[in-house]
């Protein structure tokens, strides 16, 4: 029972070992979006075998992020504007909502340590530093800060589909890392700081407001429009 056991223990690692080395390599651009490729092609890339991989592709294409196709291979999805408003969309229902319960639940602490993280980061922002390492820092920040108002609903469901939902985003965001210019990641920032006083302050209206306005234009810049 014991060995059998341990097998089925394996096959569940590897196939988790093959989901997330898939799932990162197309959300860090390494498999190149838009593009088909063979099983076989995929097993050379990410030098996994190919059933631990068949378990990680069917698991994907419930996210979304692959099409599987009757004989012509796997294809990663593509970006375009439709893609980005609707996934956009789904952020604002949900972290509108999400926003409401973090402002009655979140410690004092915790929203002062935002606040510093984020003065931290302006000043380097200022100082003119790698826009490029700046920006994966305010990326991870935007996240957590984010992903934080769905965590305080306390529902799965919600979290899941959220979840799902941001990696969707973040693929979105792989054309646009190295535009970032410096008067971008300044004003997301500020964006930021201004929804963390209204938290702060347990203004309720003003946090929403606030969240409106970053989402409004984090939108526009997702979509290349720089005139935020």
């Amino acid at each position: 029972m014991s060995g059998s056991t341990d097998i089925s223990d394996n096959k569940v690692n590897l196939s988790e070992e093959a989901y997330c080395l898939l799932k990162e390599s197309i959300l860090n651009g390494d498999i190149a979006k838009g593009a088909t490729y063979t099983q076989s092609e995929i097993v050379k890339v990410l030098q996994v075998a190919i059933s631990p991989l068949r378990v990680a592709i069917n698991k994907l294409e419930t996210e979304g992020l692959i099409n599987v196709l009757p004989r012509s291979g796997i294809q990663i999805i593509d970006t375009d504007f439709a893609l980005t408003r609707n996934t956009y969309q789904l952020r604002v229902i949900l972290e509108r909502e999400g926003l409401k319960s973090y402002i009655r639940s979140v410690s004092d602490k915790e929203i002062h340590d935002f606040k510093q993280r984020h003065l931290e980061i302006q000043d380097e922002i200022t100082k003119c530093r790698s826009n490029l390492l700046i920006c994966e820092k305010l990326a991870k920040l935007d996240s957590e800060l984010h992903t934080a108002f769905i965590l305080s609903l306390n529902n799965q469901i919600i979290t899941k589909n959220y979840l799902a939902n941001e990696d969707l985003i973040r693929l979105t965001r792989l054309d646009r890392v190295d535009l970032a210019s410096n008067e971008m990641l300044l004003r997301t920032n500020e964006e930021h700081l201004a929804l963390i006083d209204a938290i702060a302050k347990r203004d309720q209206t003003k946090a929403v407001e606030s969240l409106d306005a970053h989402l409004e234009k984090s939108i526009k810049r997702a979509m290349g429009l720089w005139g935020f």
